[in-house]
């Protein structure tokens, strides 16, 4: 029995030795399989990094960058500072339509001395024009009713009367406003006649650049600015009251705010806006659209700038910039006690900038460079969280100037800020300043005769404690 359960026994560990060997055979297999995985992987990552990051900046670009319009010729422009935020084939020359009369518009207010006046219609300014409905000759009908005809419903005859009134015919007013265009900066502005019309005149052309340049200007004029931001007003013919109605539909949005829209066969839609939103005041163009695509080609523009611009206060004057500590420091020719003193300081003036949300803004700030620096003065400026020291002269004045901000965006210097003192501060009575003709070995007496005599003072307390603990 017991041999036999030795046998048993034995035959058992070997059994569950050769299990053990295999479990540990296979464990190590798995743990192989999985580092040459794990290597693998980390392997495949490192190749195709460089890839991956080329392919996600690429898609990045074209979703900041790229707006799906169907019109051939765009740009948006900051009313503001005139600044072109985006654009496509701008510089181009297109059929503007009835965008035209925008510039009509503003030389007609800028040369005529009362708009009250009422005119009679001629012959060549008679009759319907493609347009809502027609002059008759002989129609009575003051200059400023002319002027809302031509910017609110688009009326074509009415530039026709608004130019023969100024200049007795329409080419000679059309001299005007290529003028006028050209003083304005728009170069590429060849205009033949006053409403937009290009069946006949087939070099009529501009850009969508100088469409905005024009707007830009007319904008600046409170009645033209009223009128093209008239949804619905009443004219006069005759005395017969007419409503007309805006034909920009995007008055409708109550960020839309003008200017003028245009529609041929030739240029296709044109639509110039003018929109304030979220701070931003914007002039887009678009030219030769698809038909019935040009309202939603223009709220793409403005939605687009909107998301990826911002007009941003970077530095204000209300804000504190940095509160710095005036120190004491002791050299060899002055002996201070220890004190700090706090100095607030501010930007001398705002600083407000339109912004893309991409750009990168820096603010560098020097003291030194600018502060009354005297030679035998020891005060310093020290900004404990930079451990930069800076030499100025006490006192310091209410608004004295500390220094400069310089801003940049994109690496570029934008612009310098003084850095002014946020108060006054005097020079600490725990300050004393040896003259420059007390010589250092002066200096050197007096302190000896001070620990001298606080020597003595205290070896006469200890001799006095002493004698009363002997009497006692």
């Amino acid at each position: 029995m017991n041999l036999s359960s030795g046998k048993y026994t034995n035959n058992n560990c070997i059994n569950s030795f050769t299990l053990k060997k295999d479990f540990l055979n296979k464990t190590l297999l798995l743990k192989v399989f999985i580092y040459l995985s794990l290597f693998f992987l980390f392997l495949s990552v490192l190749l195709f990094k460089p890839f991956l990051c080329e392919i996600s900046a690429d898609s990045y670009t074209q979703t900041q960058d790229f707006i799906d319009i169907t019109a051939e010729s765009a740009v948006v422009m900051d009313y503001d500072t005139k600044r072109i935020l985006w654009e496509k084939n701008s510089d181009e020359k297109f059929y503007p339509a009835s965008t035209t009369k925008m510039l009509t518009a503003i030389v007609a207010i800028e040369n005529i001395p009362n708009l009250n006046e009422t005119v009679s219609i001629s012959k060549s300014a008679s009759g319907r024009n493609s347009s809502f409905f027609e002059f008759k000759t002989g129609d009575k009908i003051t200059l400023l009713d002319l002027l809302k005809a031509a910017l609110i419903i688009s009326h074509n005859n009415a530039t026709i009367a608004l130019a023969e009134y100024v200049s007795g015919s329409e080419p000679e007013f059309v001299e005007l406003m290529n003028k006028k265009a050209s003083k304005l900066g728009a170069y590429n502005t060849f205009f033949q006649n006053t409403n937009g019309l290009d069946t006949d005149y087939p070099e009529h052309k501009t850009t969508a650049k100088d469409l905005a340049i024009i707007a830009n200007y007319c904008l600046k004029n409170d009645l033209f600015k009223q009128i093209v931001s008239t949804k619905k007003d009443t004219i006069t013919i005759n005395d017969e009251k007419i409503e007309i109605t805006n034909t920009n539909f995007l008055l409708n949005y109550g960020y839309i705010k003008g200017v003028k829209t245009g529609f041929t066969e030739n240029a296709g839609g044109c639509l110039v806006a003018y929109s304030e939103k979220n701070e931003l005041n914007l002039i887009s163009v678009i030219l030769d659209s698809e038909k019935g695509r040009r309202e939603a080609d223009t709220i793409k523009l403005i939605k687009w700038v909107n998301e990826n611009f911002s007009n941003e206060k970077i530095v204000d004057s209300s804000s504190i910039y940095k509160t710095i500590k005036i120190e004491n420091v002791e050299d060899n020719k002055s002996m201070f006690l220890s004190s700090r003193l706090d100095l607030v300081l501010y930007p001398e003036k705002d600083f407000k900038k339109l912004i893309k949300k991409s750009d990168r803004i820096e603010i560098k700030d020097n003291i030194e460079n600018v502060l009354p620096i005297n030679p035998t003065s020891n005060n310093y400026i020290s900004d404990f969280n930079e451990g930069i020291n800076y030499k100025f002269t006490l006192p310091v004045k209410n608004n004295e100037k500390i220094g400069k901000l310089d801003l940049y965006i994109n690496n570029e210097k934008q612009e310098e800020i003084s850095i002014i003192s946020g108060e006054s501060i005097e020079k600490p009575k725990a300050y004393f300043t040896v003259n420059d003709k007390t010589s250092a070995s002066q200096i050197k007496i007096v302190i000896f005769l001070l620990i001298f005599y606080f020597l003595i003072i205290i070896f006469i307390i200890v001799k006095n404690l002493v004698l009363r603990s002997t009497e006692e």
